[in-house]
């Protein structure tokens, strides 16, 4: 405003002042100077009108894959005002979206120029989606300023109330190398899908909330140094559990935001969990350490169930939680006496714990490992070569110190792609469940 006052004094005191010289001089060529600043004056005084902006957005699409693009268009109208008006159309800086998305066509900031006329523009650029989850379209930014300071330059935001979701890419298996579909009759009764308890004796363990009294087994209670109830494990009927365990540590961060391991290990589980459900078989998920949880079931909906889950979850920012499984997961392990299928990033960091895990698990464990080392490299080299050297450091460094139950299938997502992993992954599994 100061500014403005500066401006208007500076216009009123020059034609008072060239009338006082032309009075003086009786030159007629001091009219011009006097006449100027007050049609200035007038045609400033008569522009200080705010302006009235309305805009739309439309989307042409809400739901879309990683990778997929979607077009957006602002539709503006402006009446009223004289000057230049900035807009912003999504995605805003700073927002969840603008970590979700990247411009690909077009331009999202426009400048366009109010004149003495109404004005209606329409606007259309394209966005491809680089992450999944849910994204709010938050809104339109915009900023008129006046050409000759009359008016204080006005920001404001046009909120949209629109909601996009970004789903994980997953690969469809066709076919697979061998039968995997279990073994065993299962009766569909329950969403838990599991029959009575056979006579098929498997091992003793400690007692768990609801193990039935009669398979208590006195002699191995009473041998227990630590005074604790044993029971004996039968295995049940009905079909078979297999749990995965997805890592949400740091180090499954490795790369960029669109590459890296846990985004691999994502469309992983939904690749694994869907065919594993096609073929008859209980799927859970497990997101450790203190993470979302799917139970485990076979029902029409479980993928939509693991879909939801892992479209939203959030993966840990610092350090390491304990403990690194549930009580929940160890009660369904002692029940069910599932397959573990662990993804994870194999590391210095980690490899004791996962150790620790399958202990914990007491069950057949089979560990995916992602290897980020040339994802990594992706920003320095366009192309990277593929080349075991990766793998054999990790094998004779960090494999070894693993329990030898347990088994590893080591992936690079840069160099094989996802459907030759999980031929590898059914093939142990198909040869455990039989």
């Amino acid at each position: 405003m100061k500014e403005i006052t500066r401006s208007t004094i500076i216009l009123v005191t020059l034609p008072i002042s060239m009338a006082i010289l032309a009075v003086l001089t009786t030159s007629k060529w001091f009219i011009i100077p006097i006449l100027f600043p007050l049609f200035v004056i007038f045609f400033v005084l008569n522009l200080n009108d705010k302006p009235k902006v309305n805009i739309s957005l439309e989307v042409d699409k809400k739901v879309l894959y990683v990778d997929e693009n979607i077009r957006v268009k602002l539709k503006v109208s402006v009446t009223k005002g004289y000057g230049l008006i900035l807009i912003r159309g999504p995605p805003l800086p700073k927002t969840p979206m603008a970590e979700g998305f990247e411009l690909v066509k077009g331009t999202n900031v426009h400048v366009i120029f109010k004149g003495f006329k109404d004005i209606y523009r329409e606007f259309e650029y394209t966005l491809k989606a680089v992450k999944r989850g849910y994204y709010s379209l938050e809104g339109v930014t915009y900023t008129f300023y006046h050409p000759f300071g009359v008016v204080e330059n006005i920001k404001a935001q046009i909120s949209v109330d629109e909601k996009i979701q970004v789903l994980p890419r997953i690969k469809i298996i066709s076919r697979l190398p061998i039968n995997i579909k279990p073994a065993e009759g299962f009766p569909r009764l329950s969403p838990s899908l599991l029959g009575p308890y056979s006579t098929e004796f498997l091992s003793v363990r400690e007692y768990a909330v609801g193990d039935p009294y009669k398979f208590i087994n006195w002699k191995a209670t009473a041998r227990n140094a630590e005074g604790k109830l044993m029971v004996n494990e039968y295995e049940r009927e009905g079909l078979r559990t297999i749990a995965l365990l997805l890592d949400r540590n740091l180090w499954m961060r490795y790369g960029s935001n669109i590459e890296n391991p846990m985004e691999y290990g994502i469309s992983l589980v939904l690749s694994l969990g869907k065919i594993l459900l096609e073929y008859g078989y209980n799927v859970g998920l497990w997101i450790f350490p203190r993470g979302q949880k799917v139970l485990p079931s076979s029902d029409s909906d479980q993928y939509y169930r693991l879909l939801k889950t892992l479209v939203s979850f959030k993966d840990l920012t610092s350090g390491k939680i304990s403990p690194l499984v549930d009580r929940e997961l160890l009660q369904e392990v002692q029940s069910k006496r599932p397959i573990t299928v662990i993804i994870t990033s194999i590391n210095d960091s980690n490899v004791e714990d996962l150790g620790e895990i399958s202990k914990l698990l007491k069950s057949r464990a089979l560990v995916i490992d992602i290897i980020p080392d040339t994802l990594l490299m992706k920003s320095i080299v366009s192309e990277p070569p593929c080349t075991q050297w990766f793998i054999r450091s990790r094998m004779d460094r960090l494999y070894k110190r693993l329990p030898s139950y347990v088994k590893v299938i080591n992936w690079d997502p840069a160099c094989e792609g996802i459907g030759s992993i999980i031929a590898k992954a059914v093939t142990y599994l198909g040869r455990w469940t039989k």
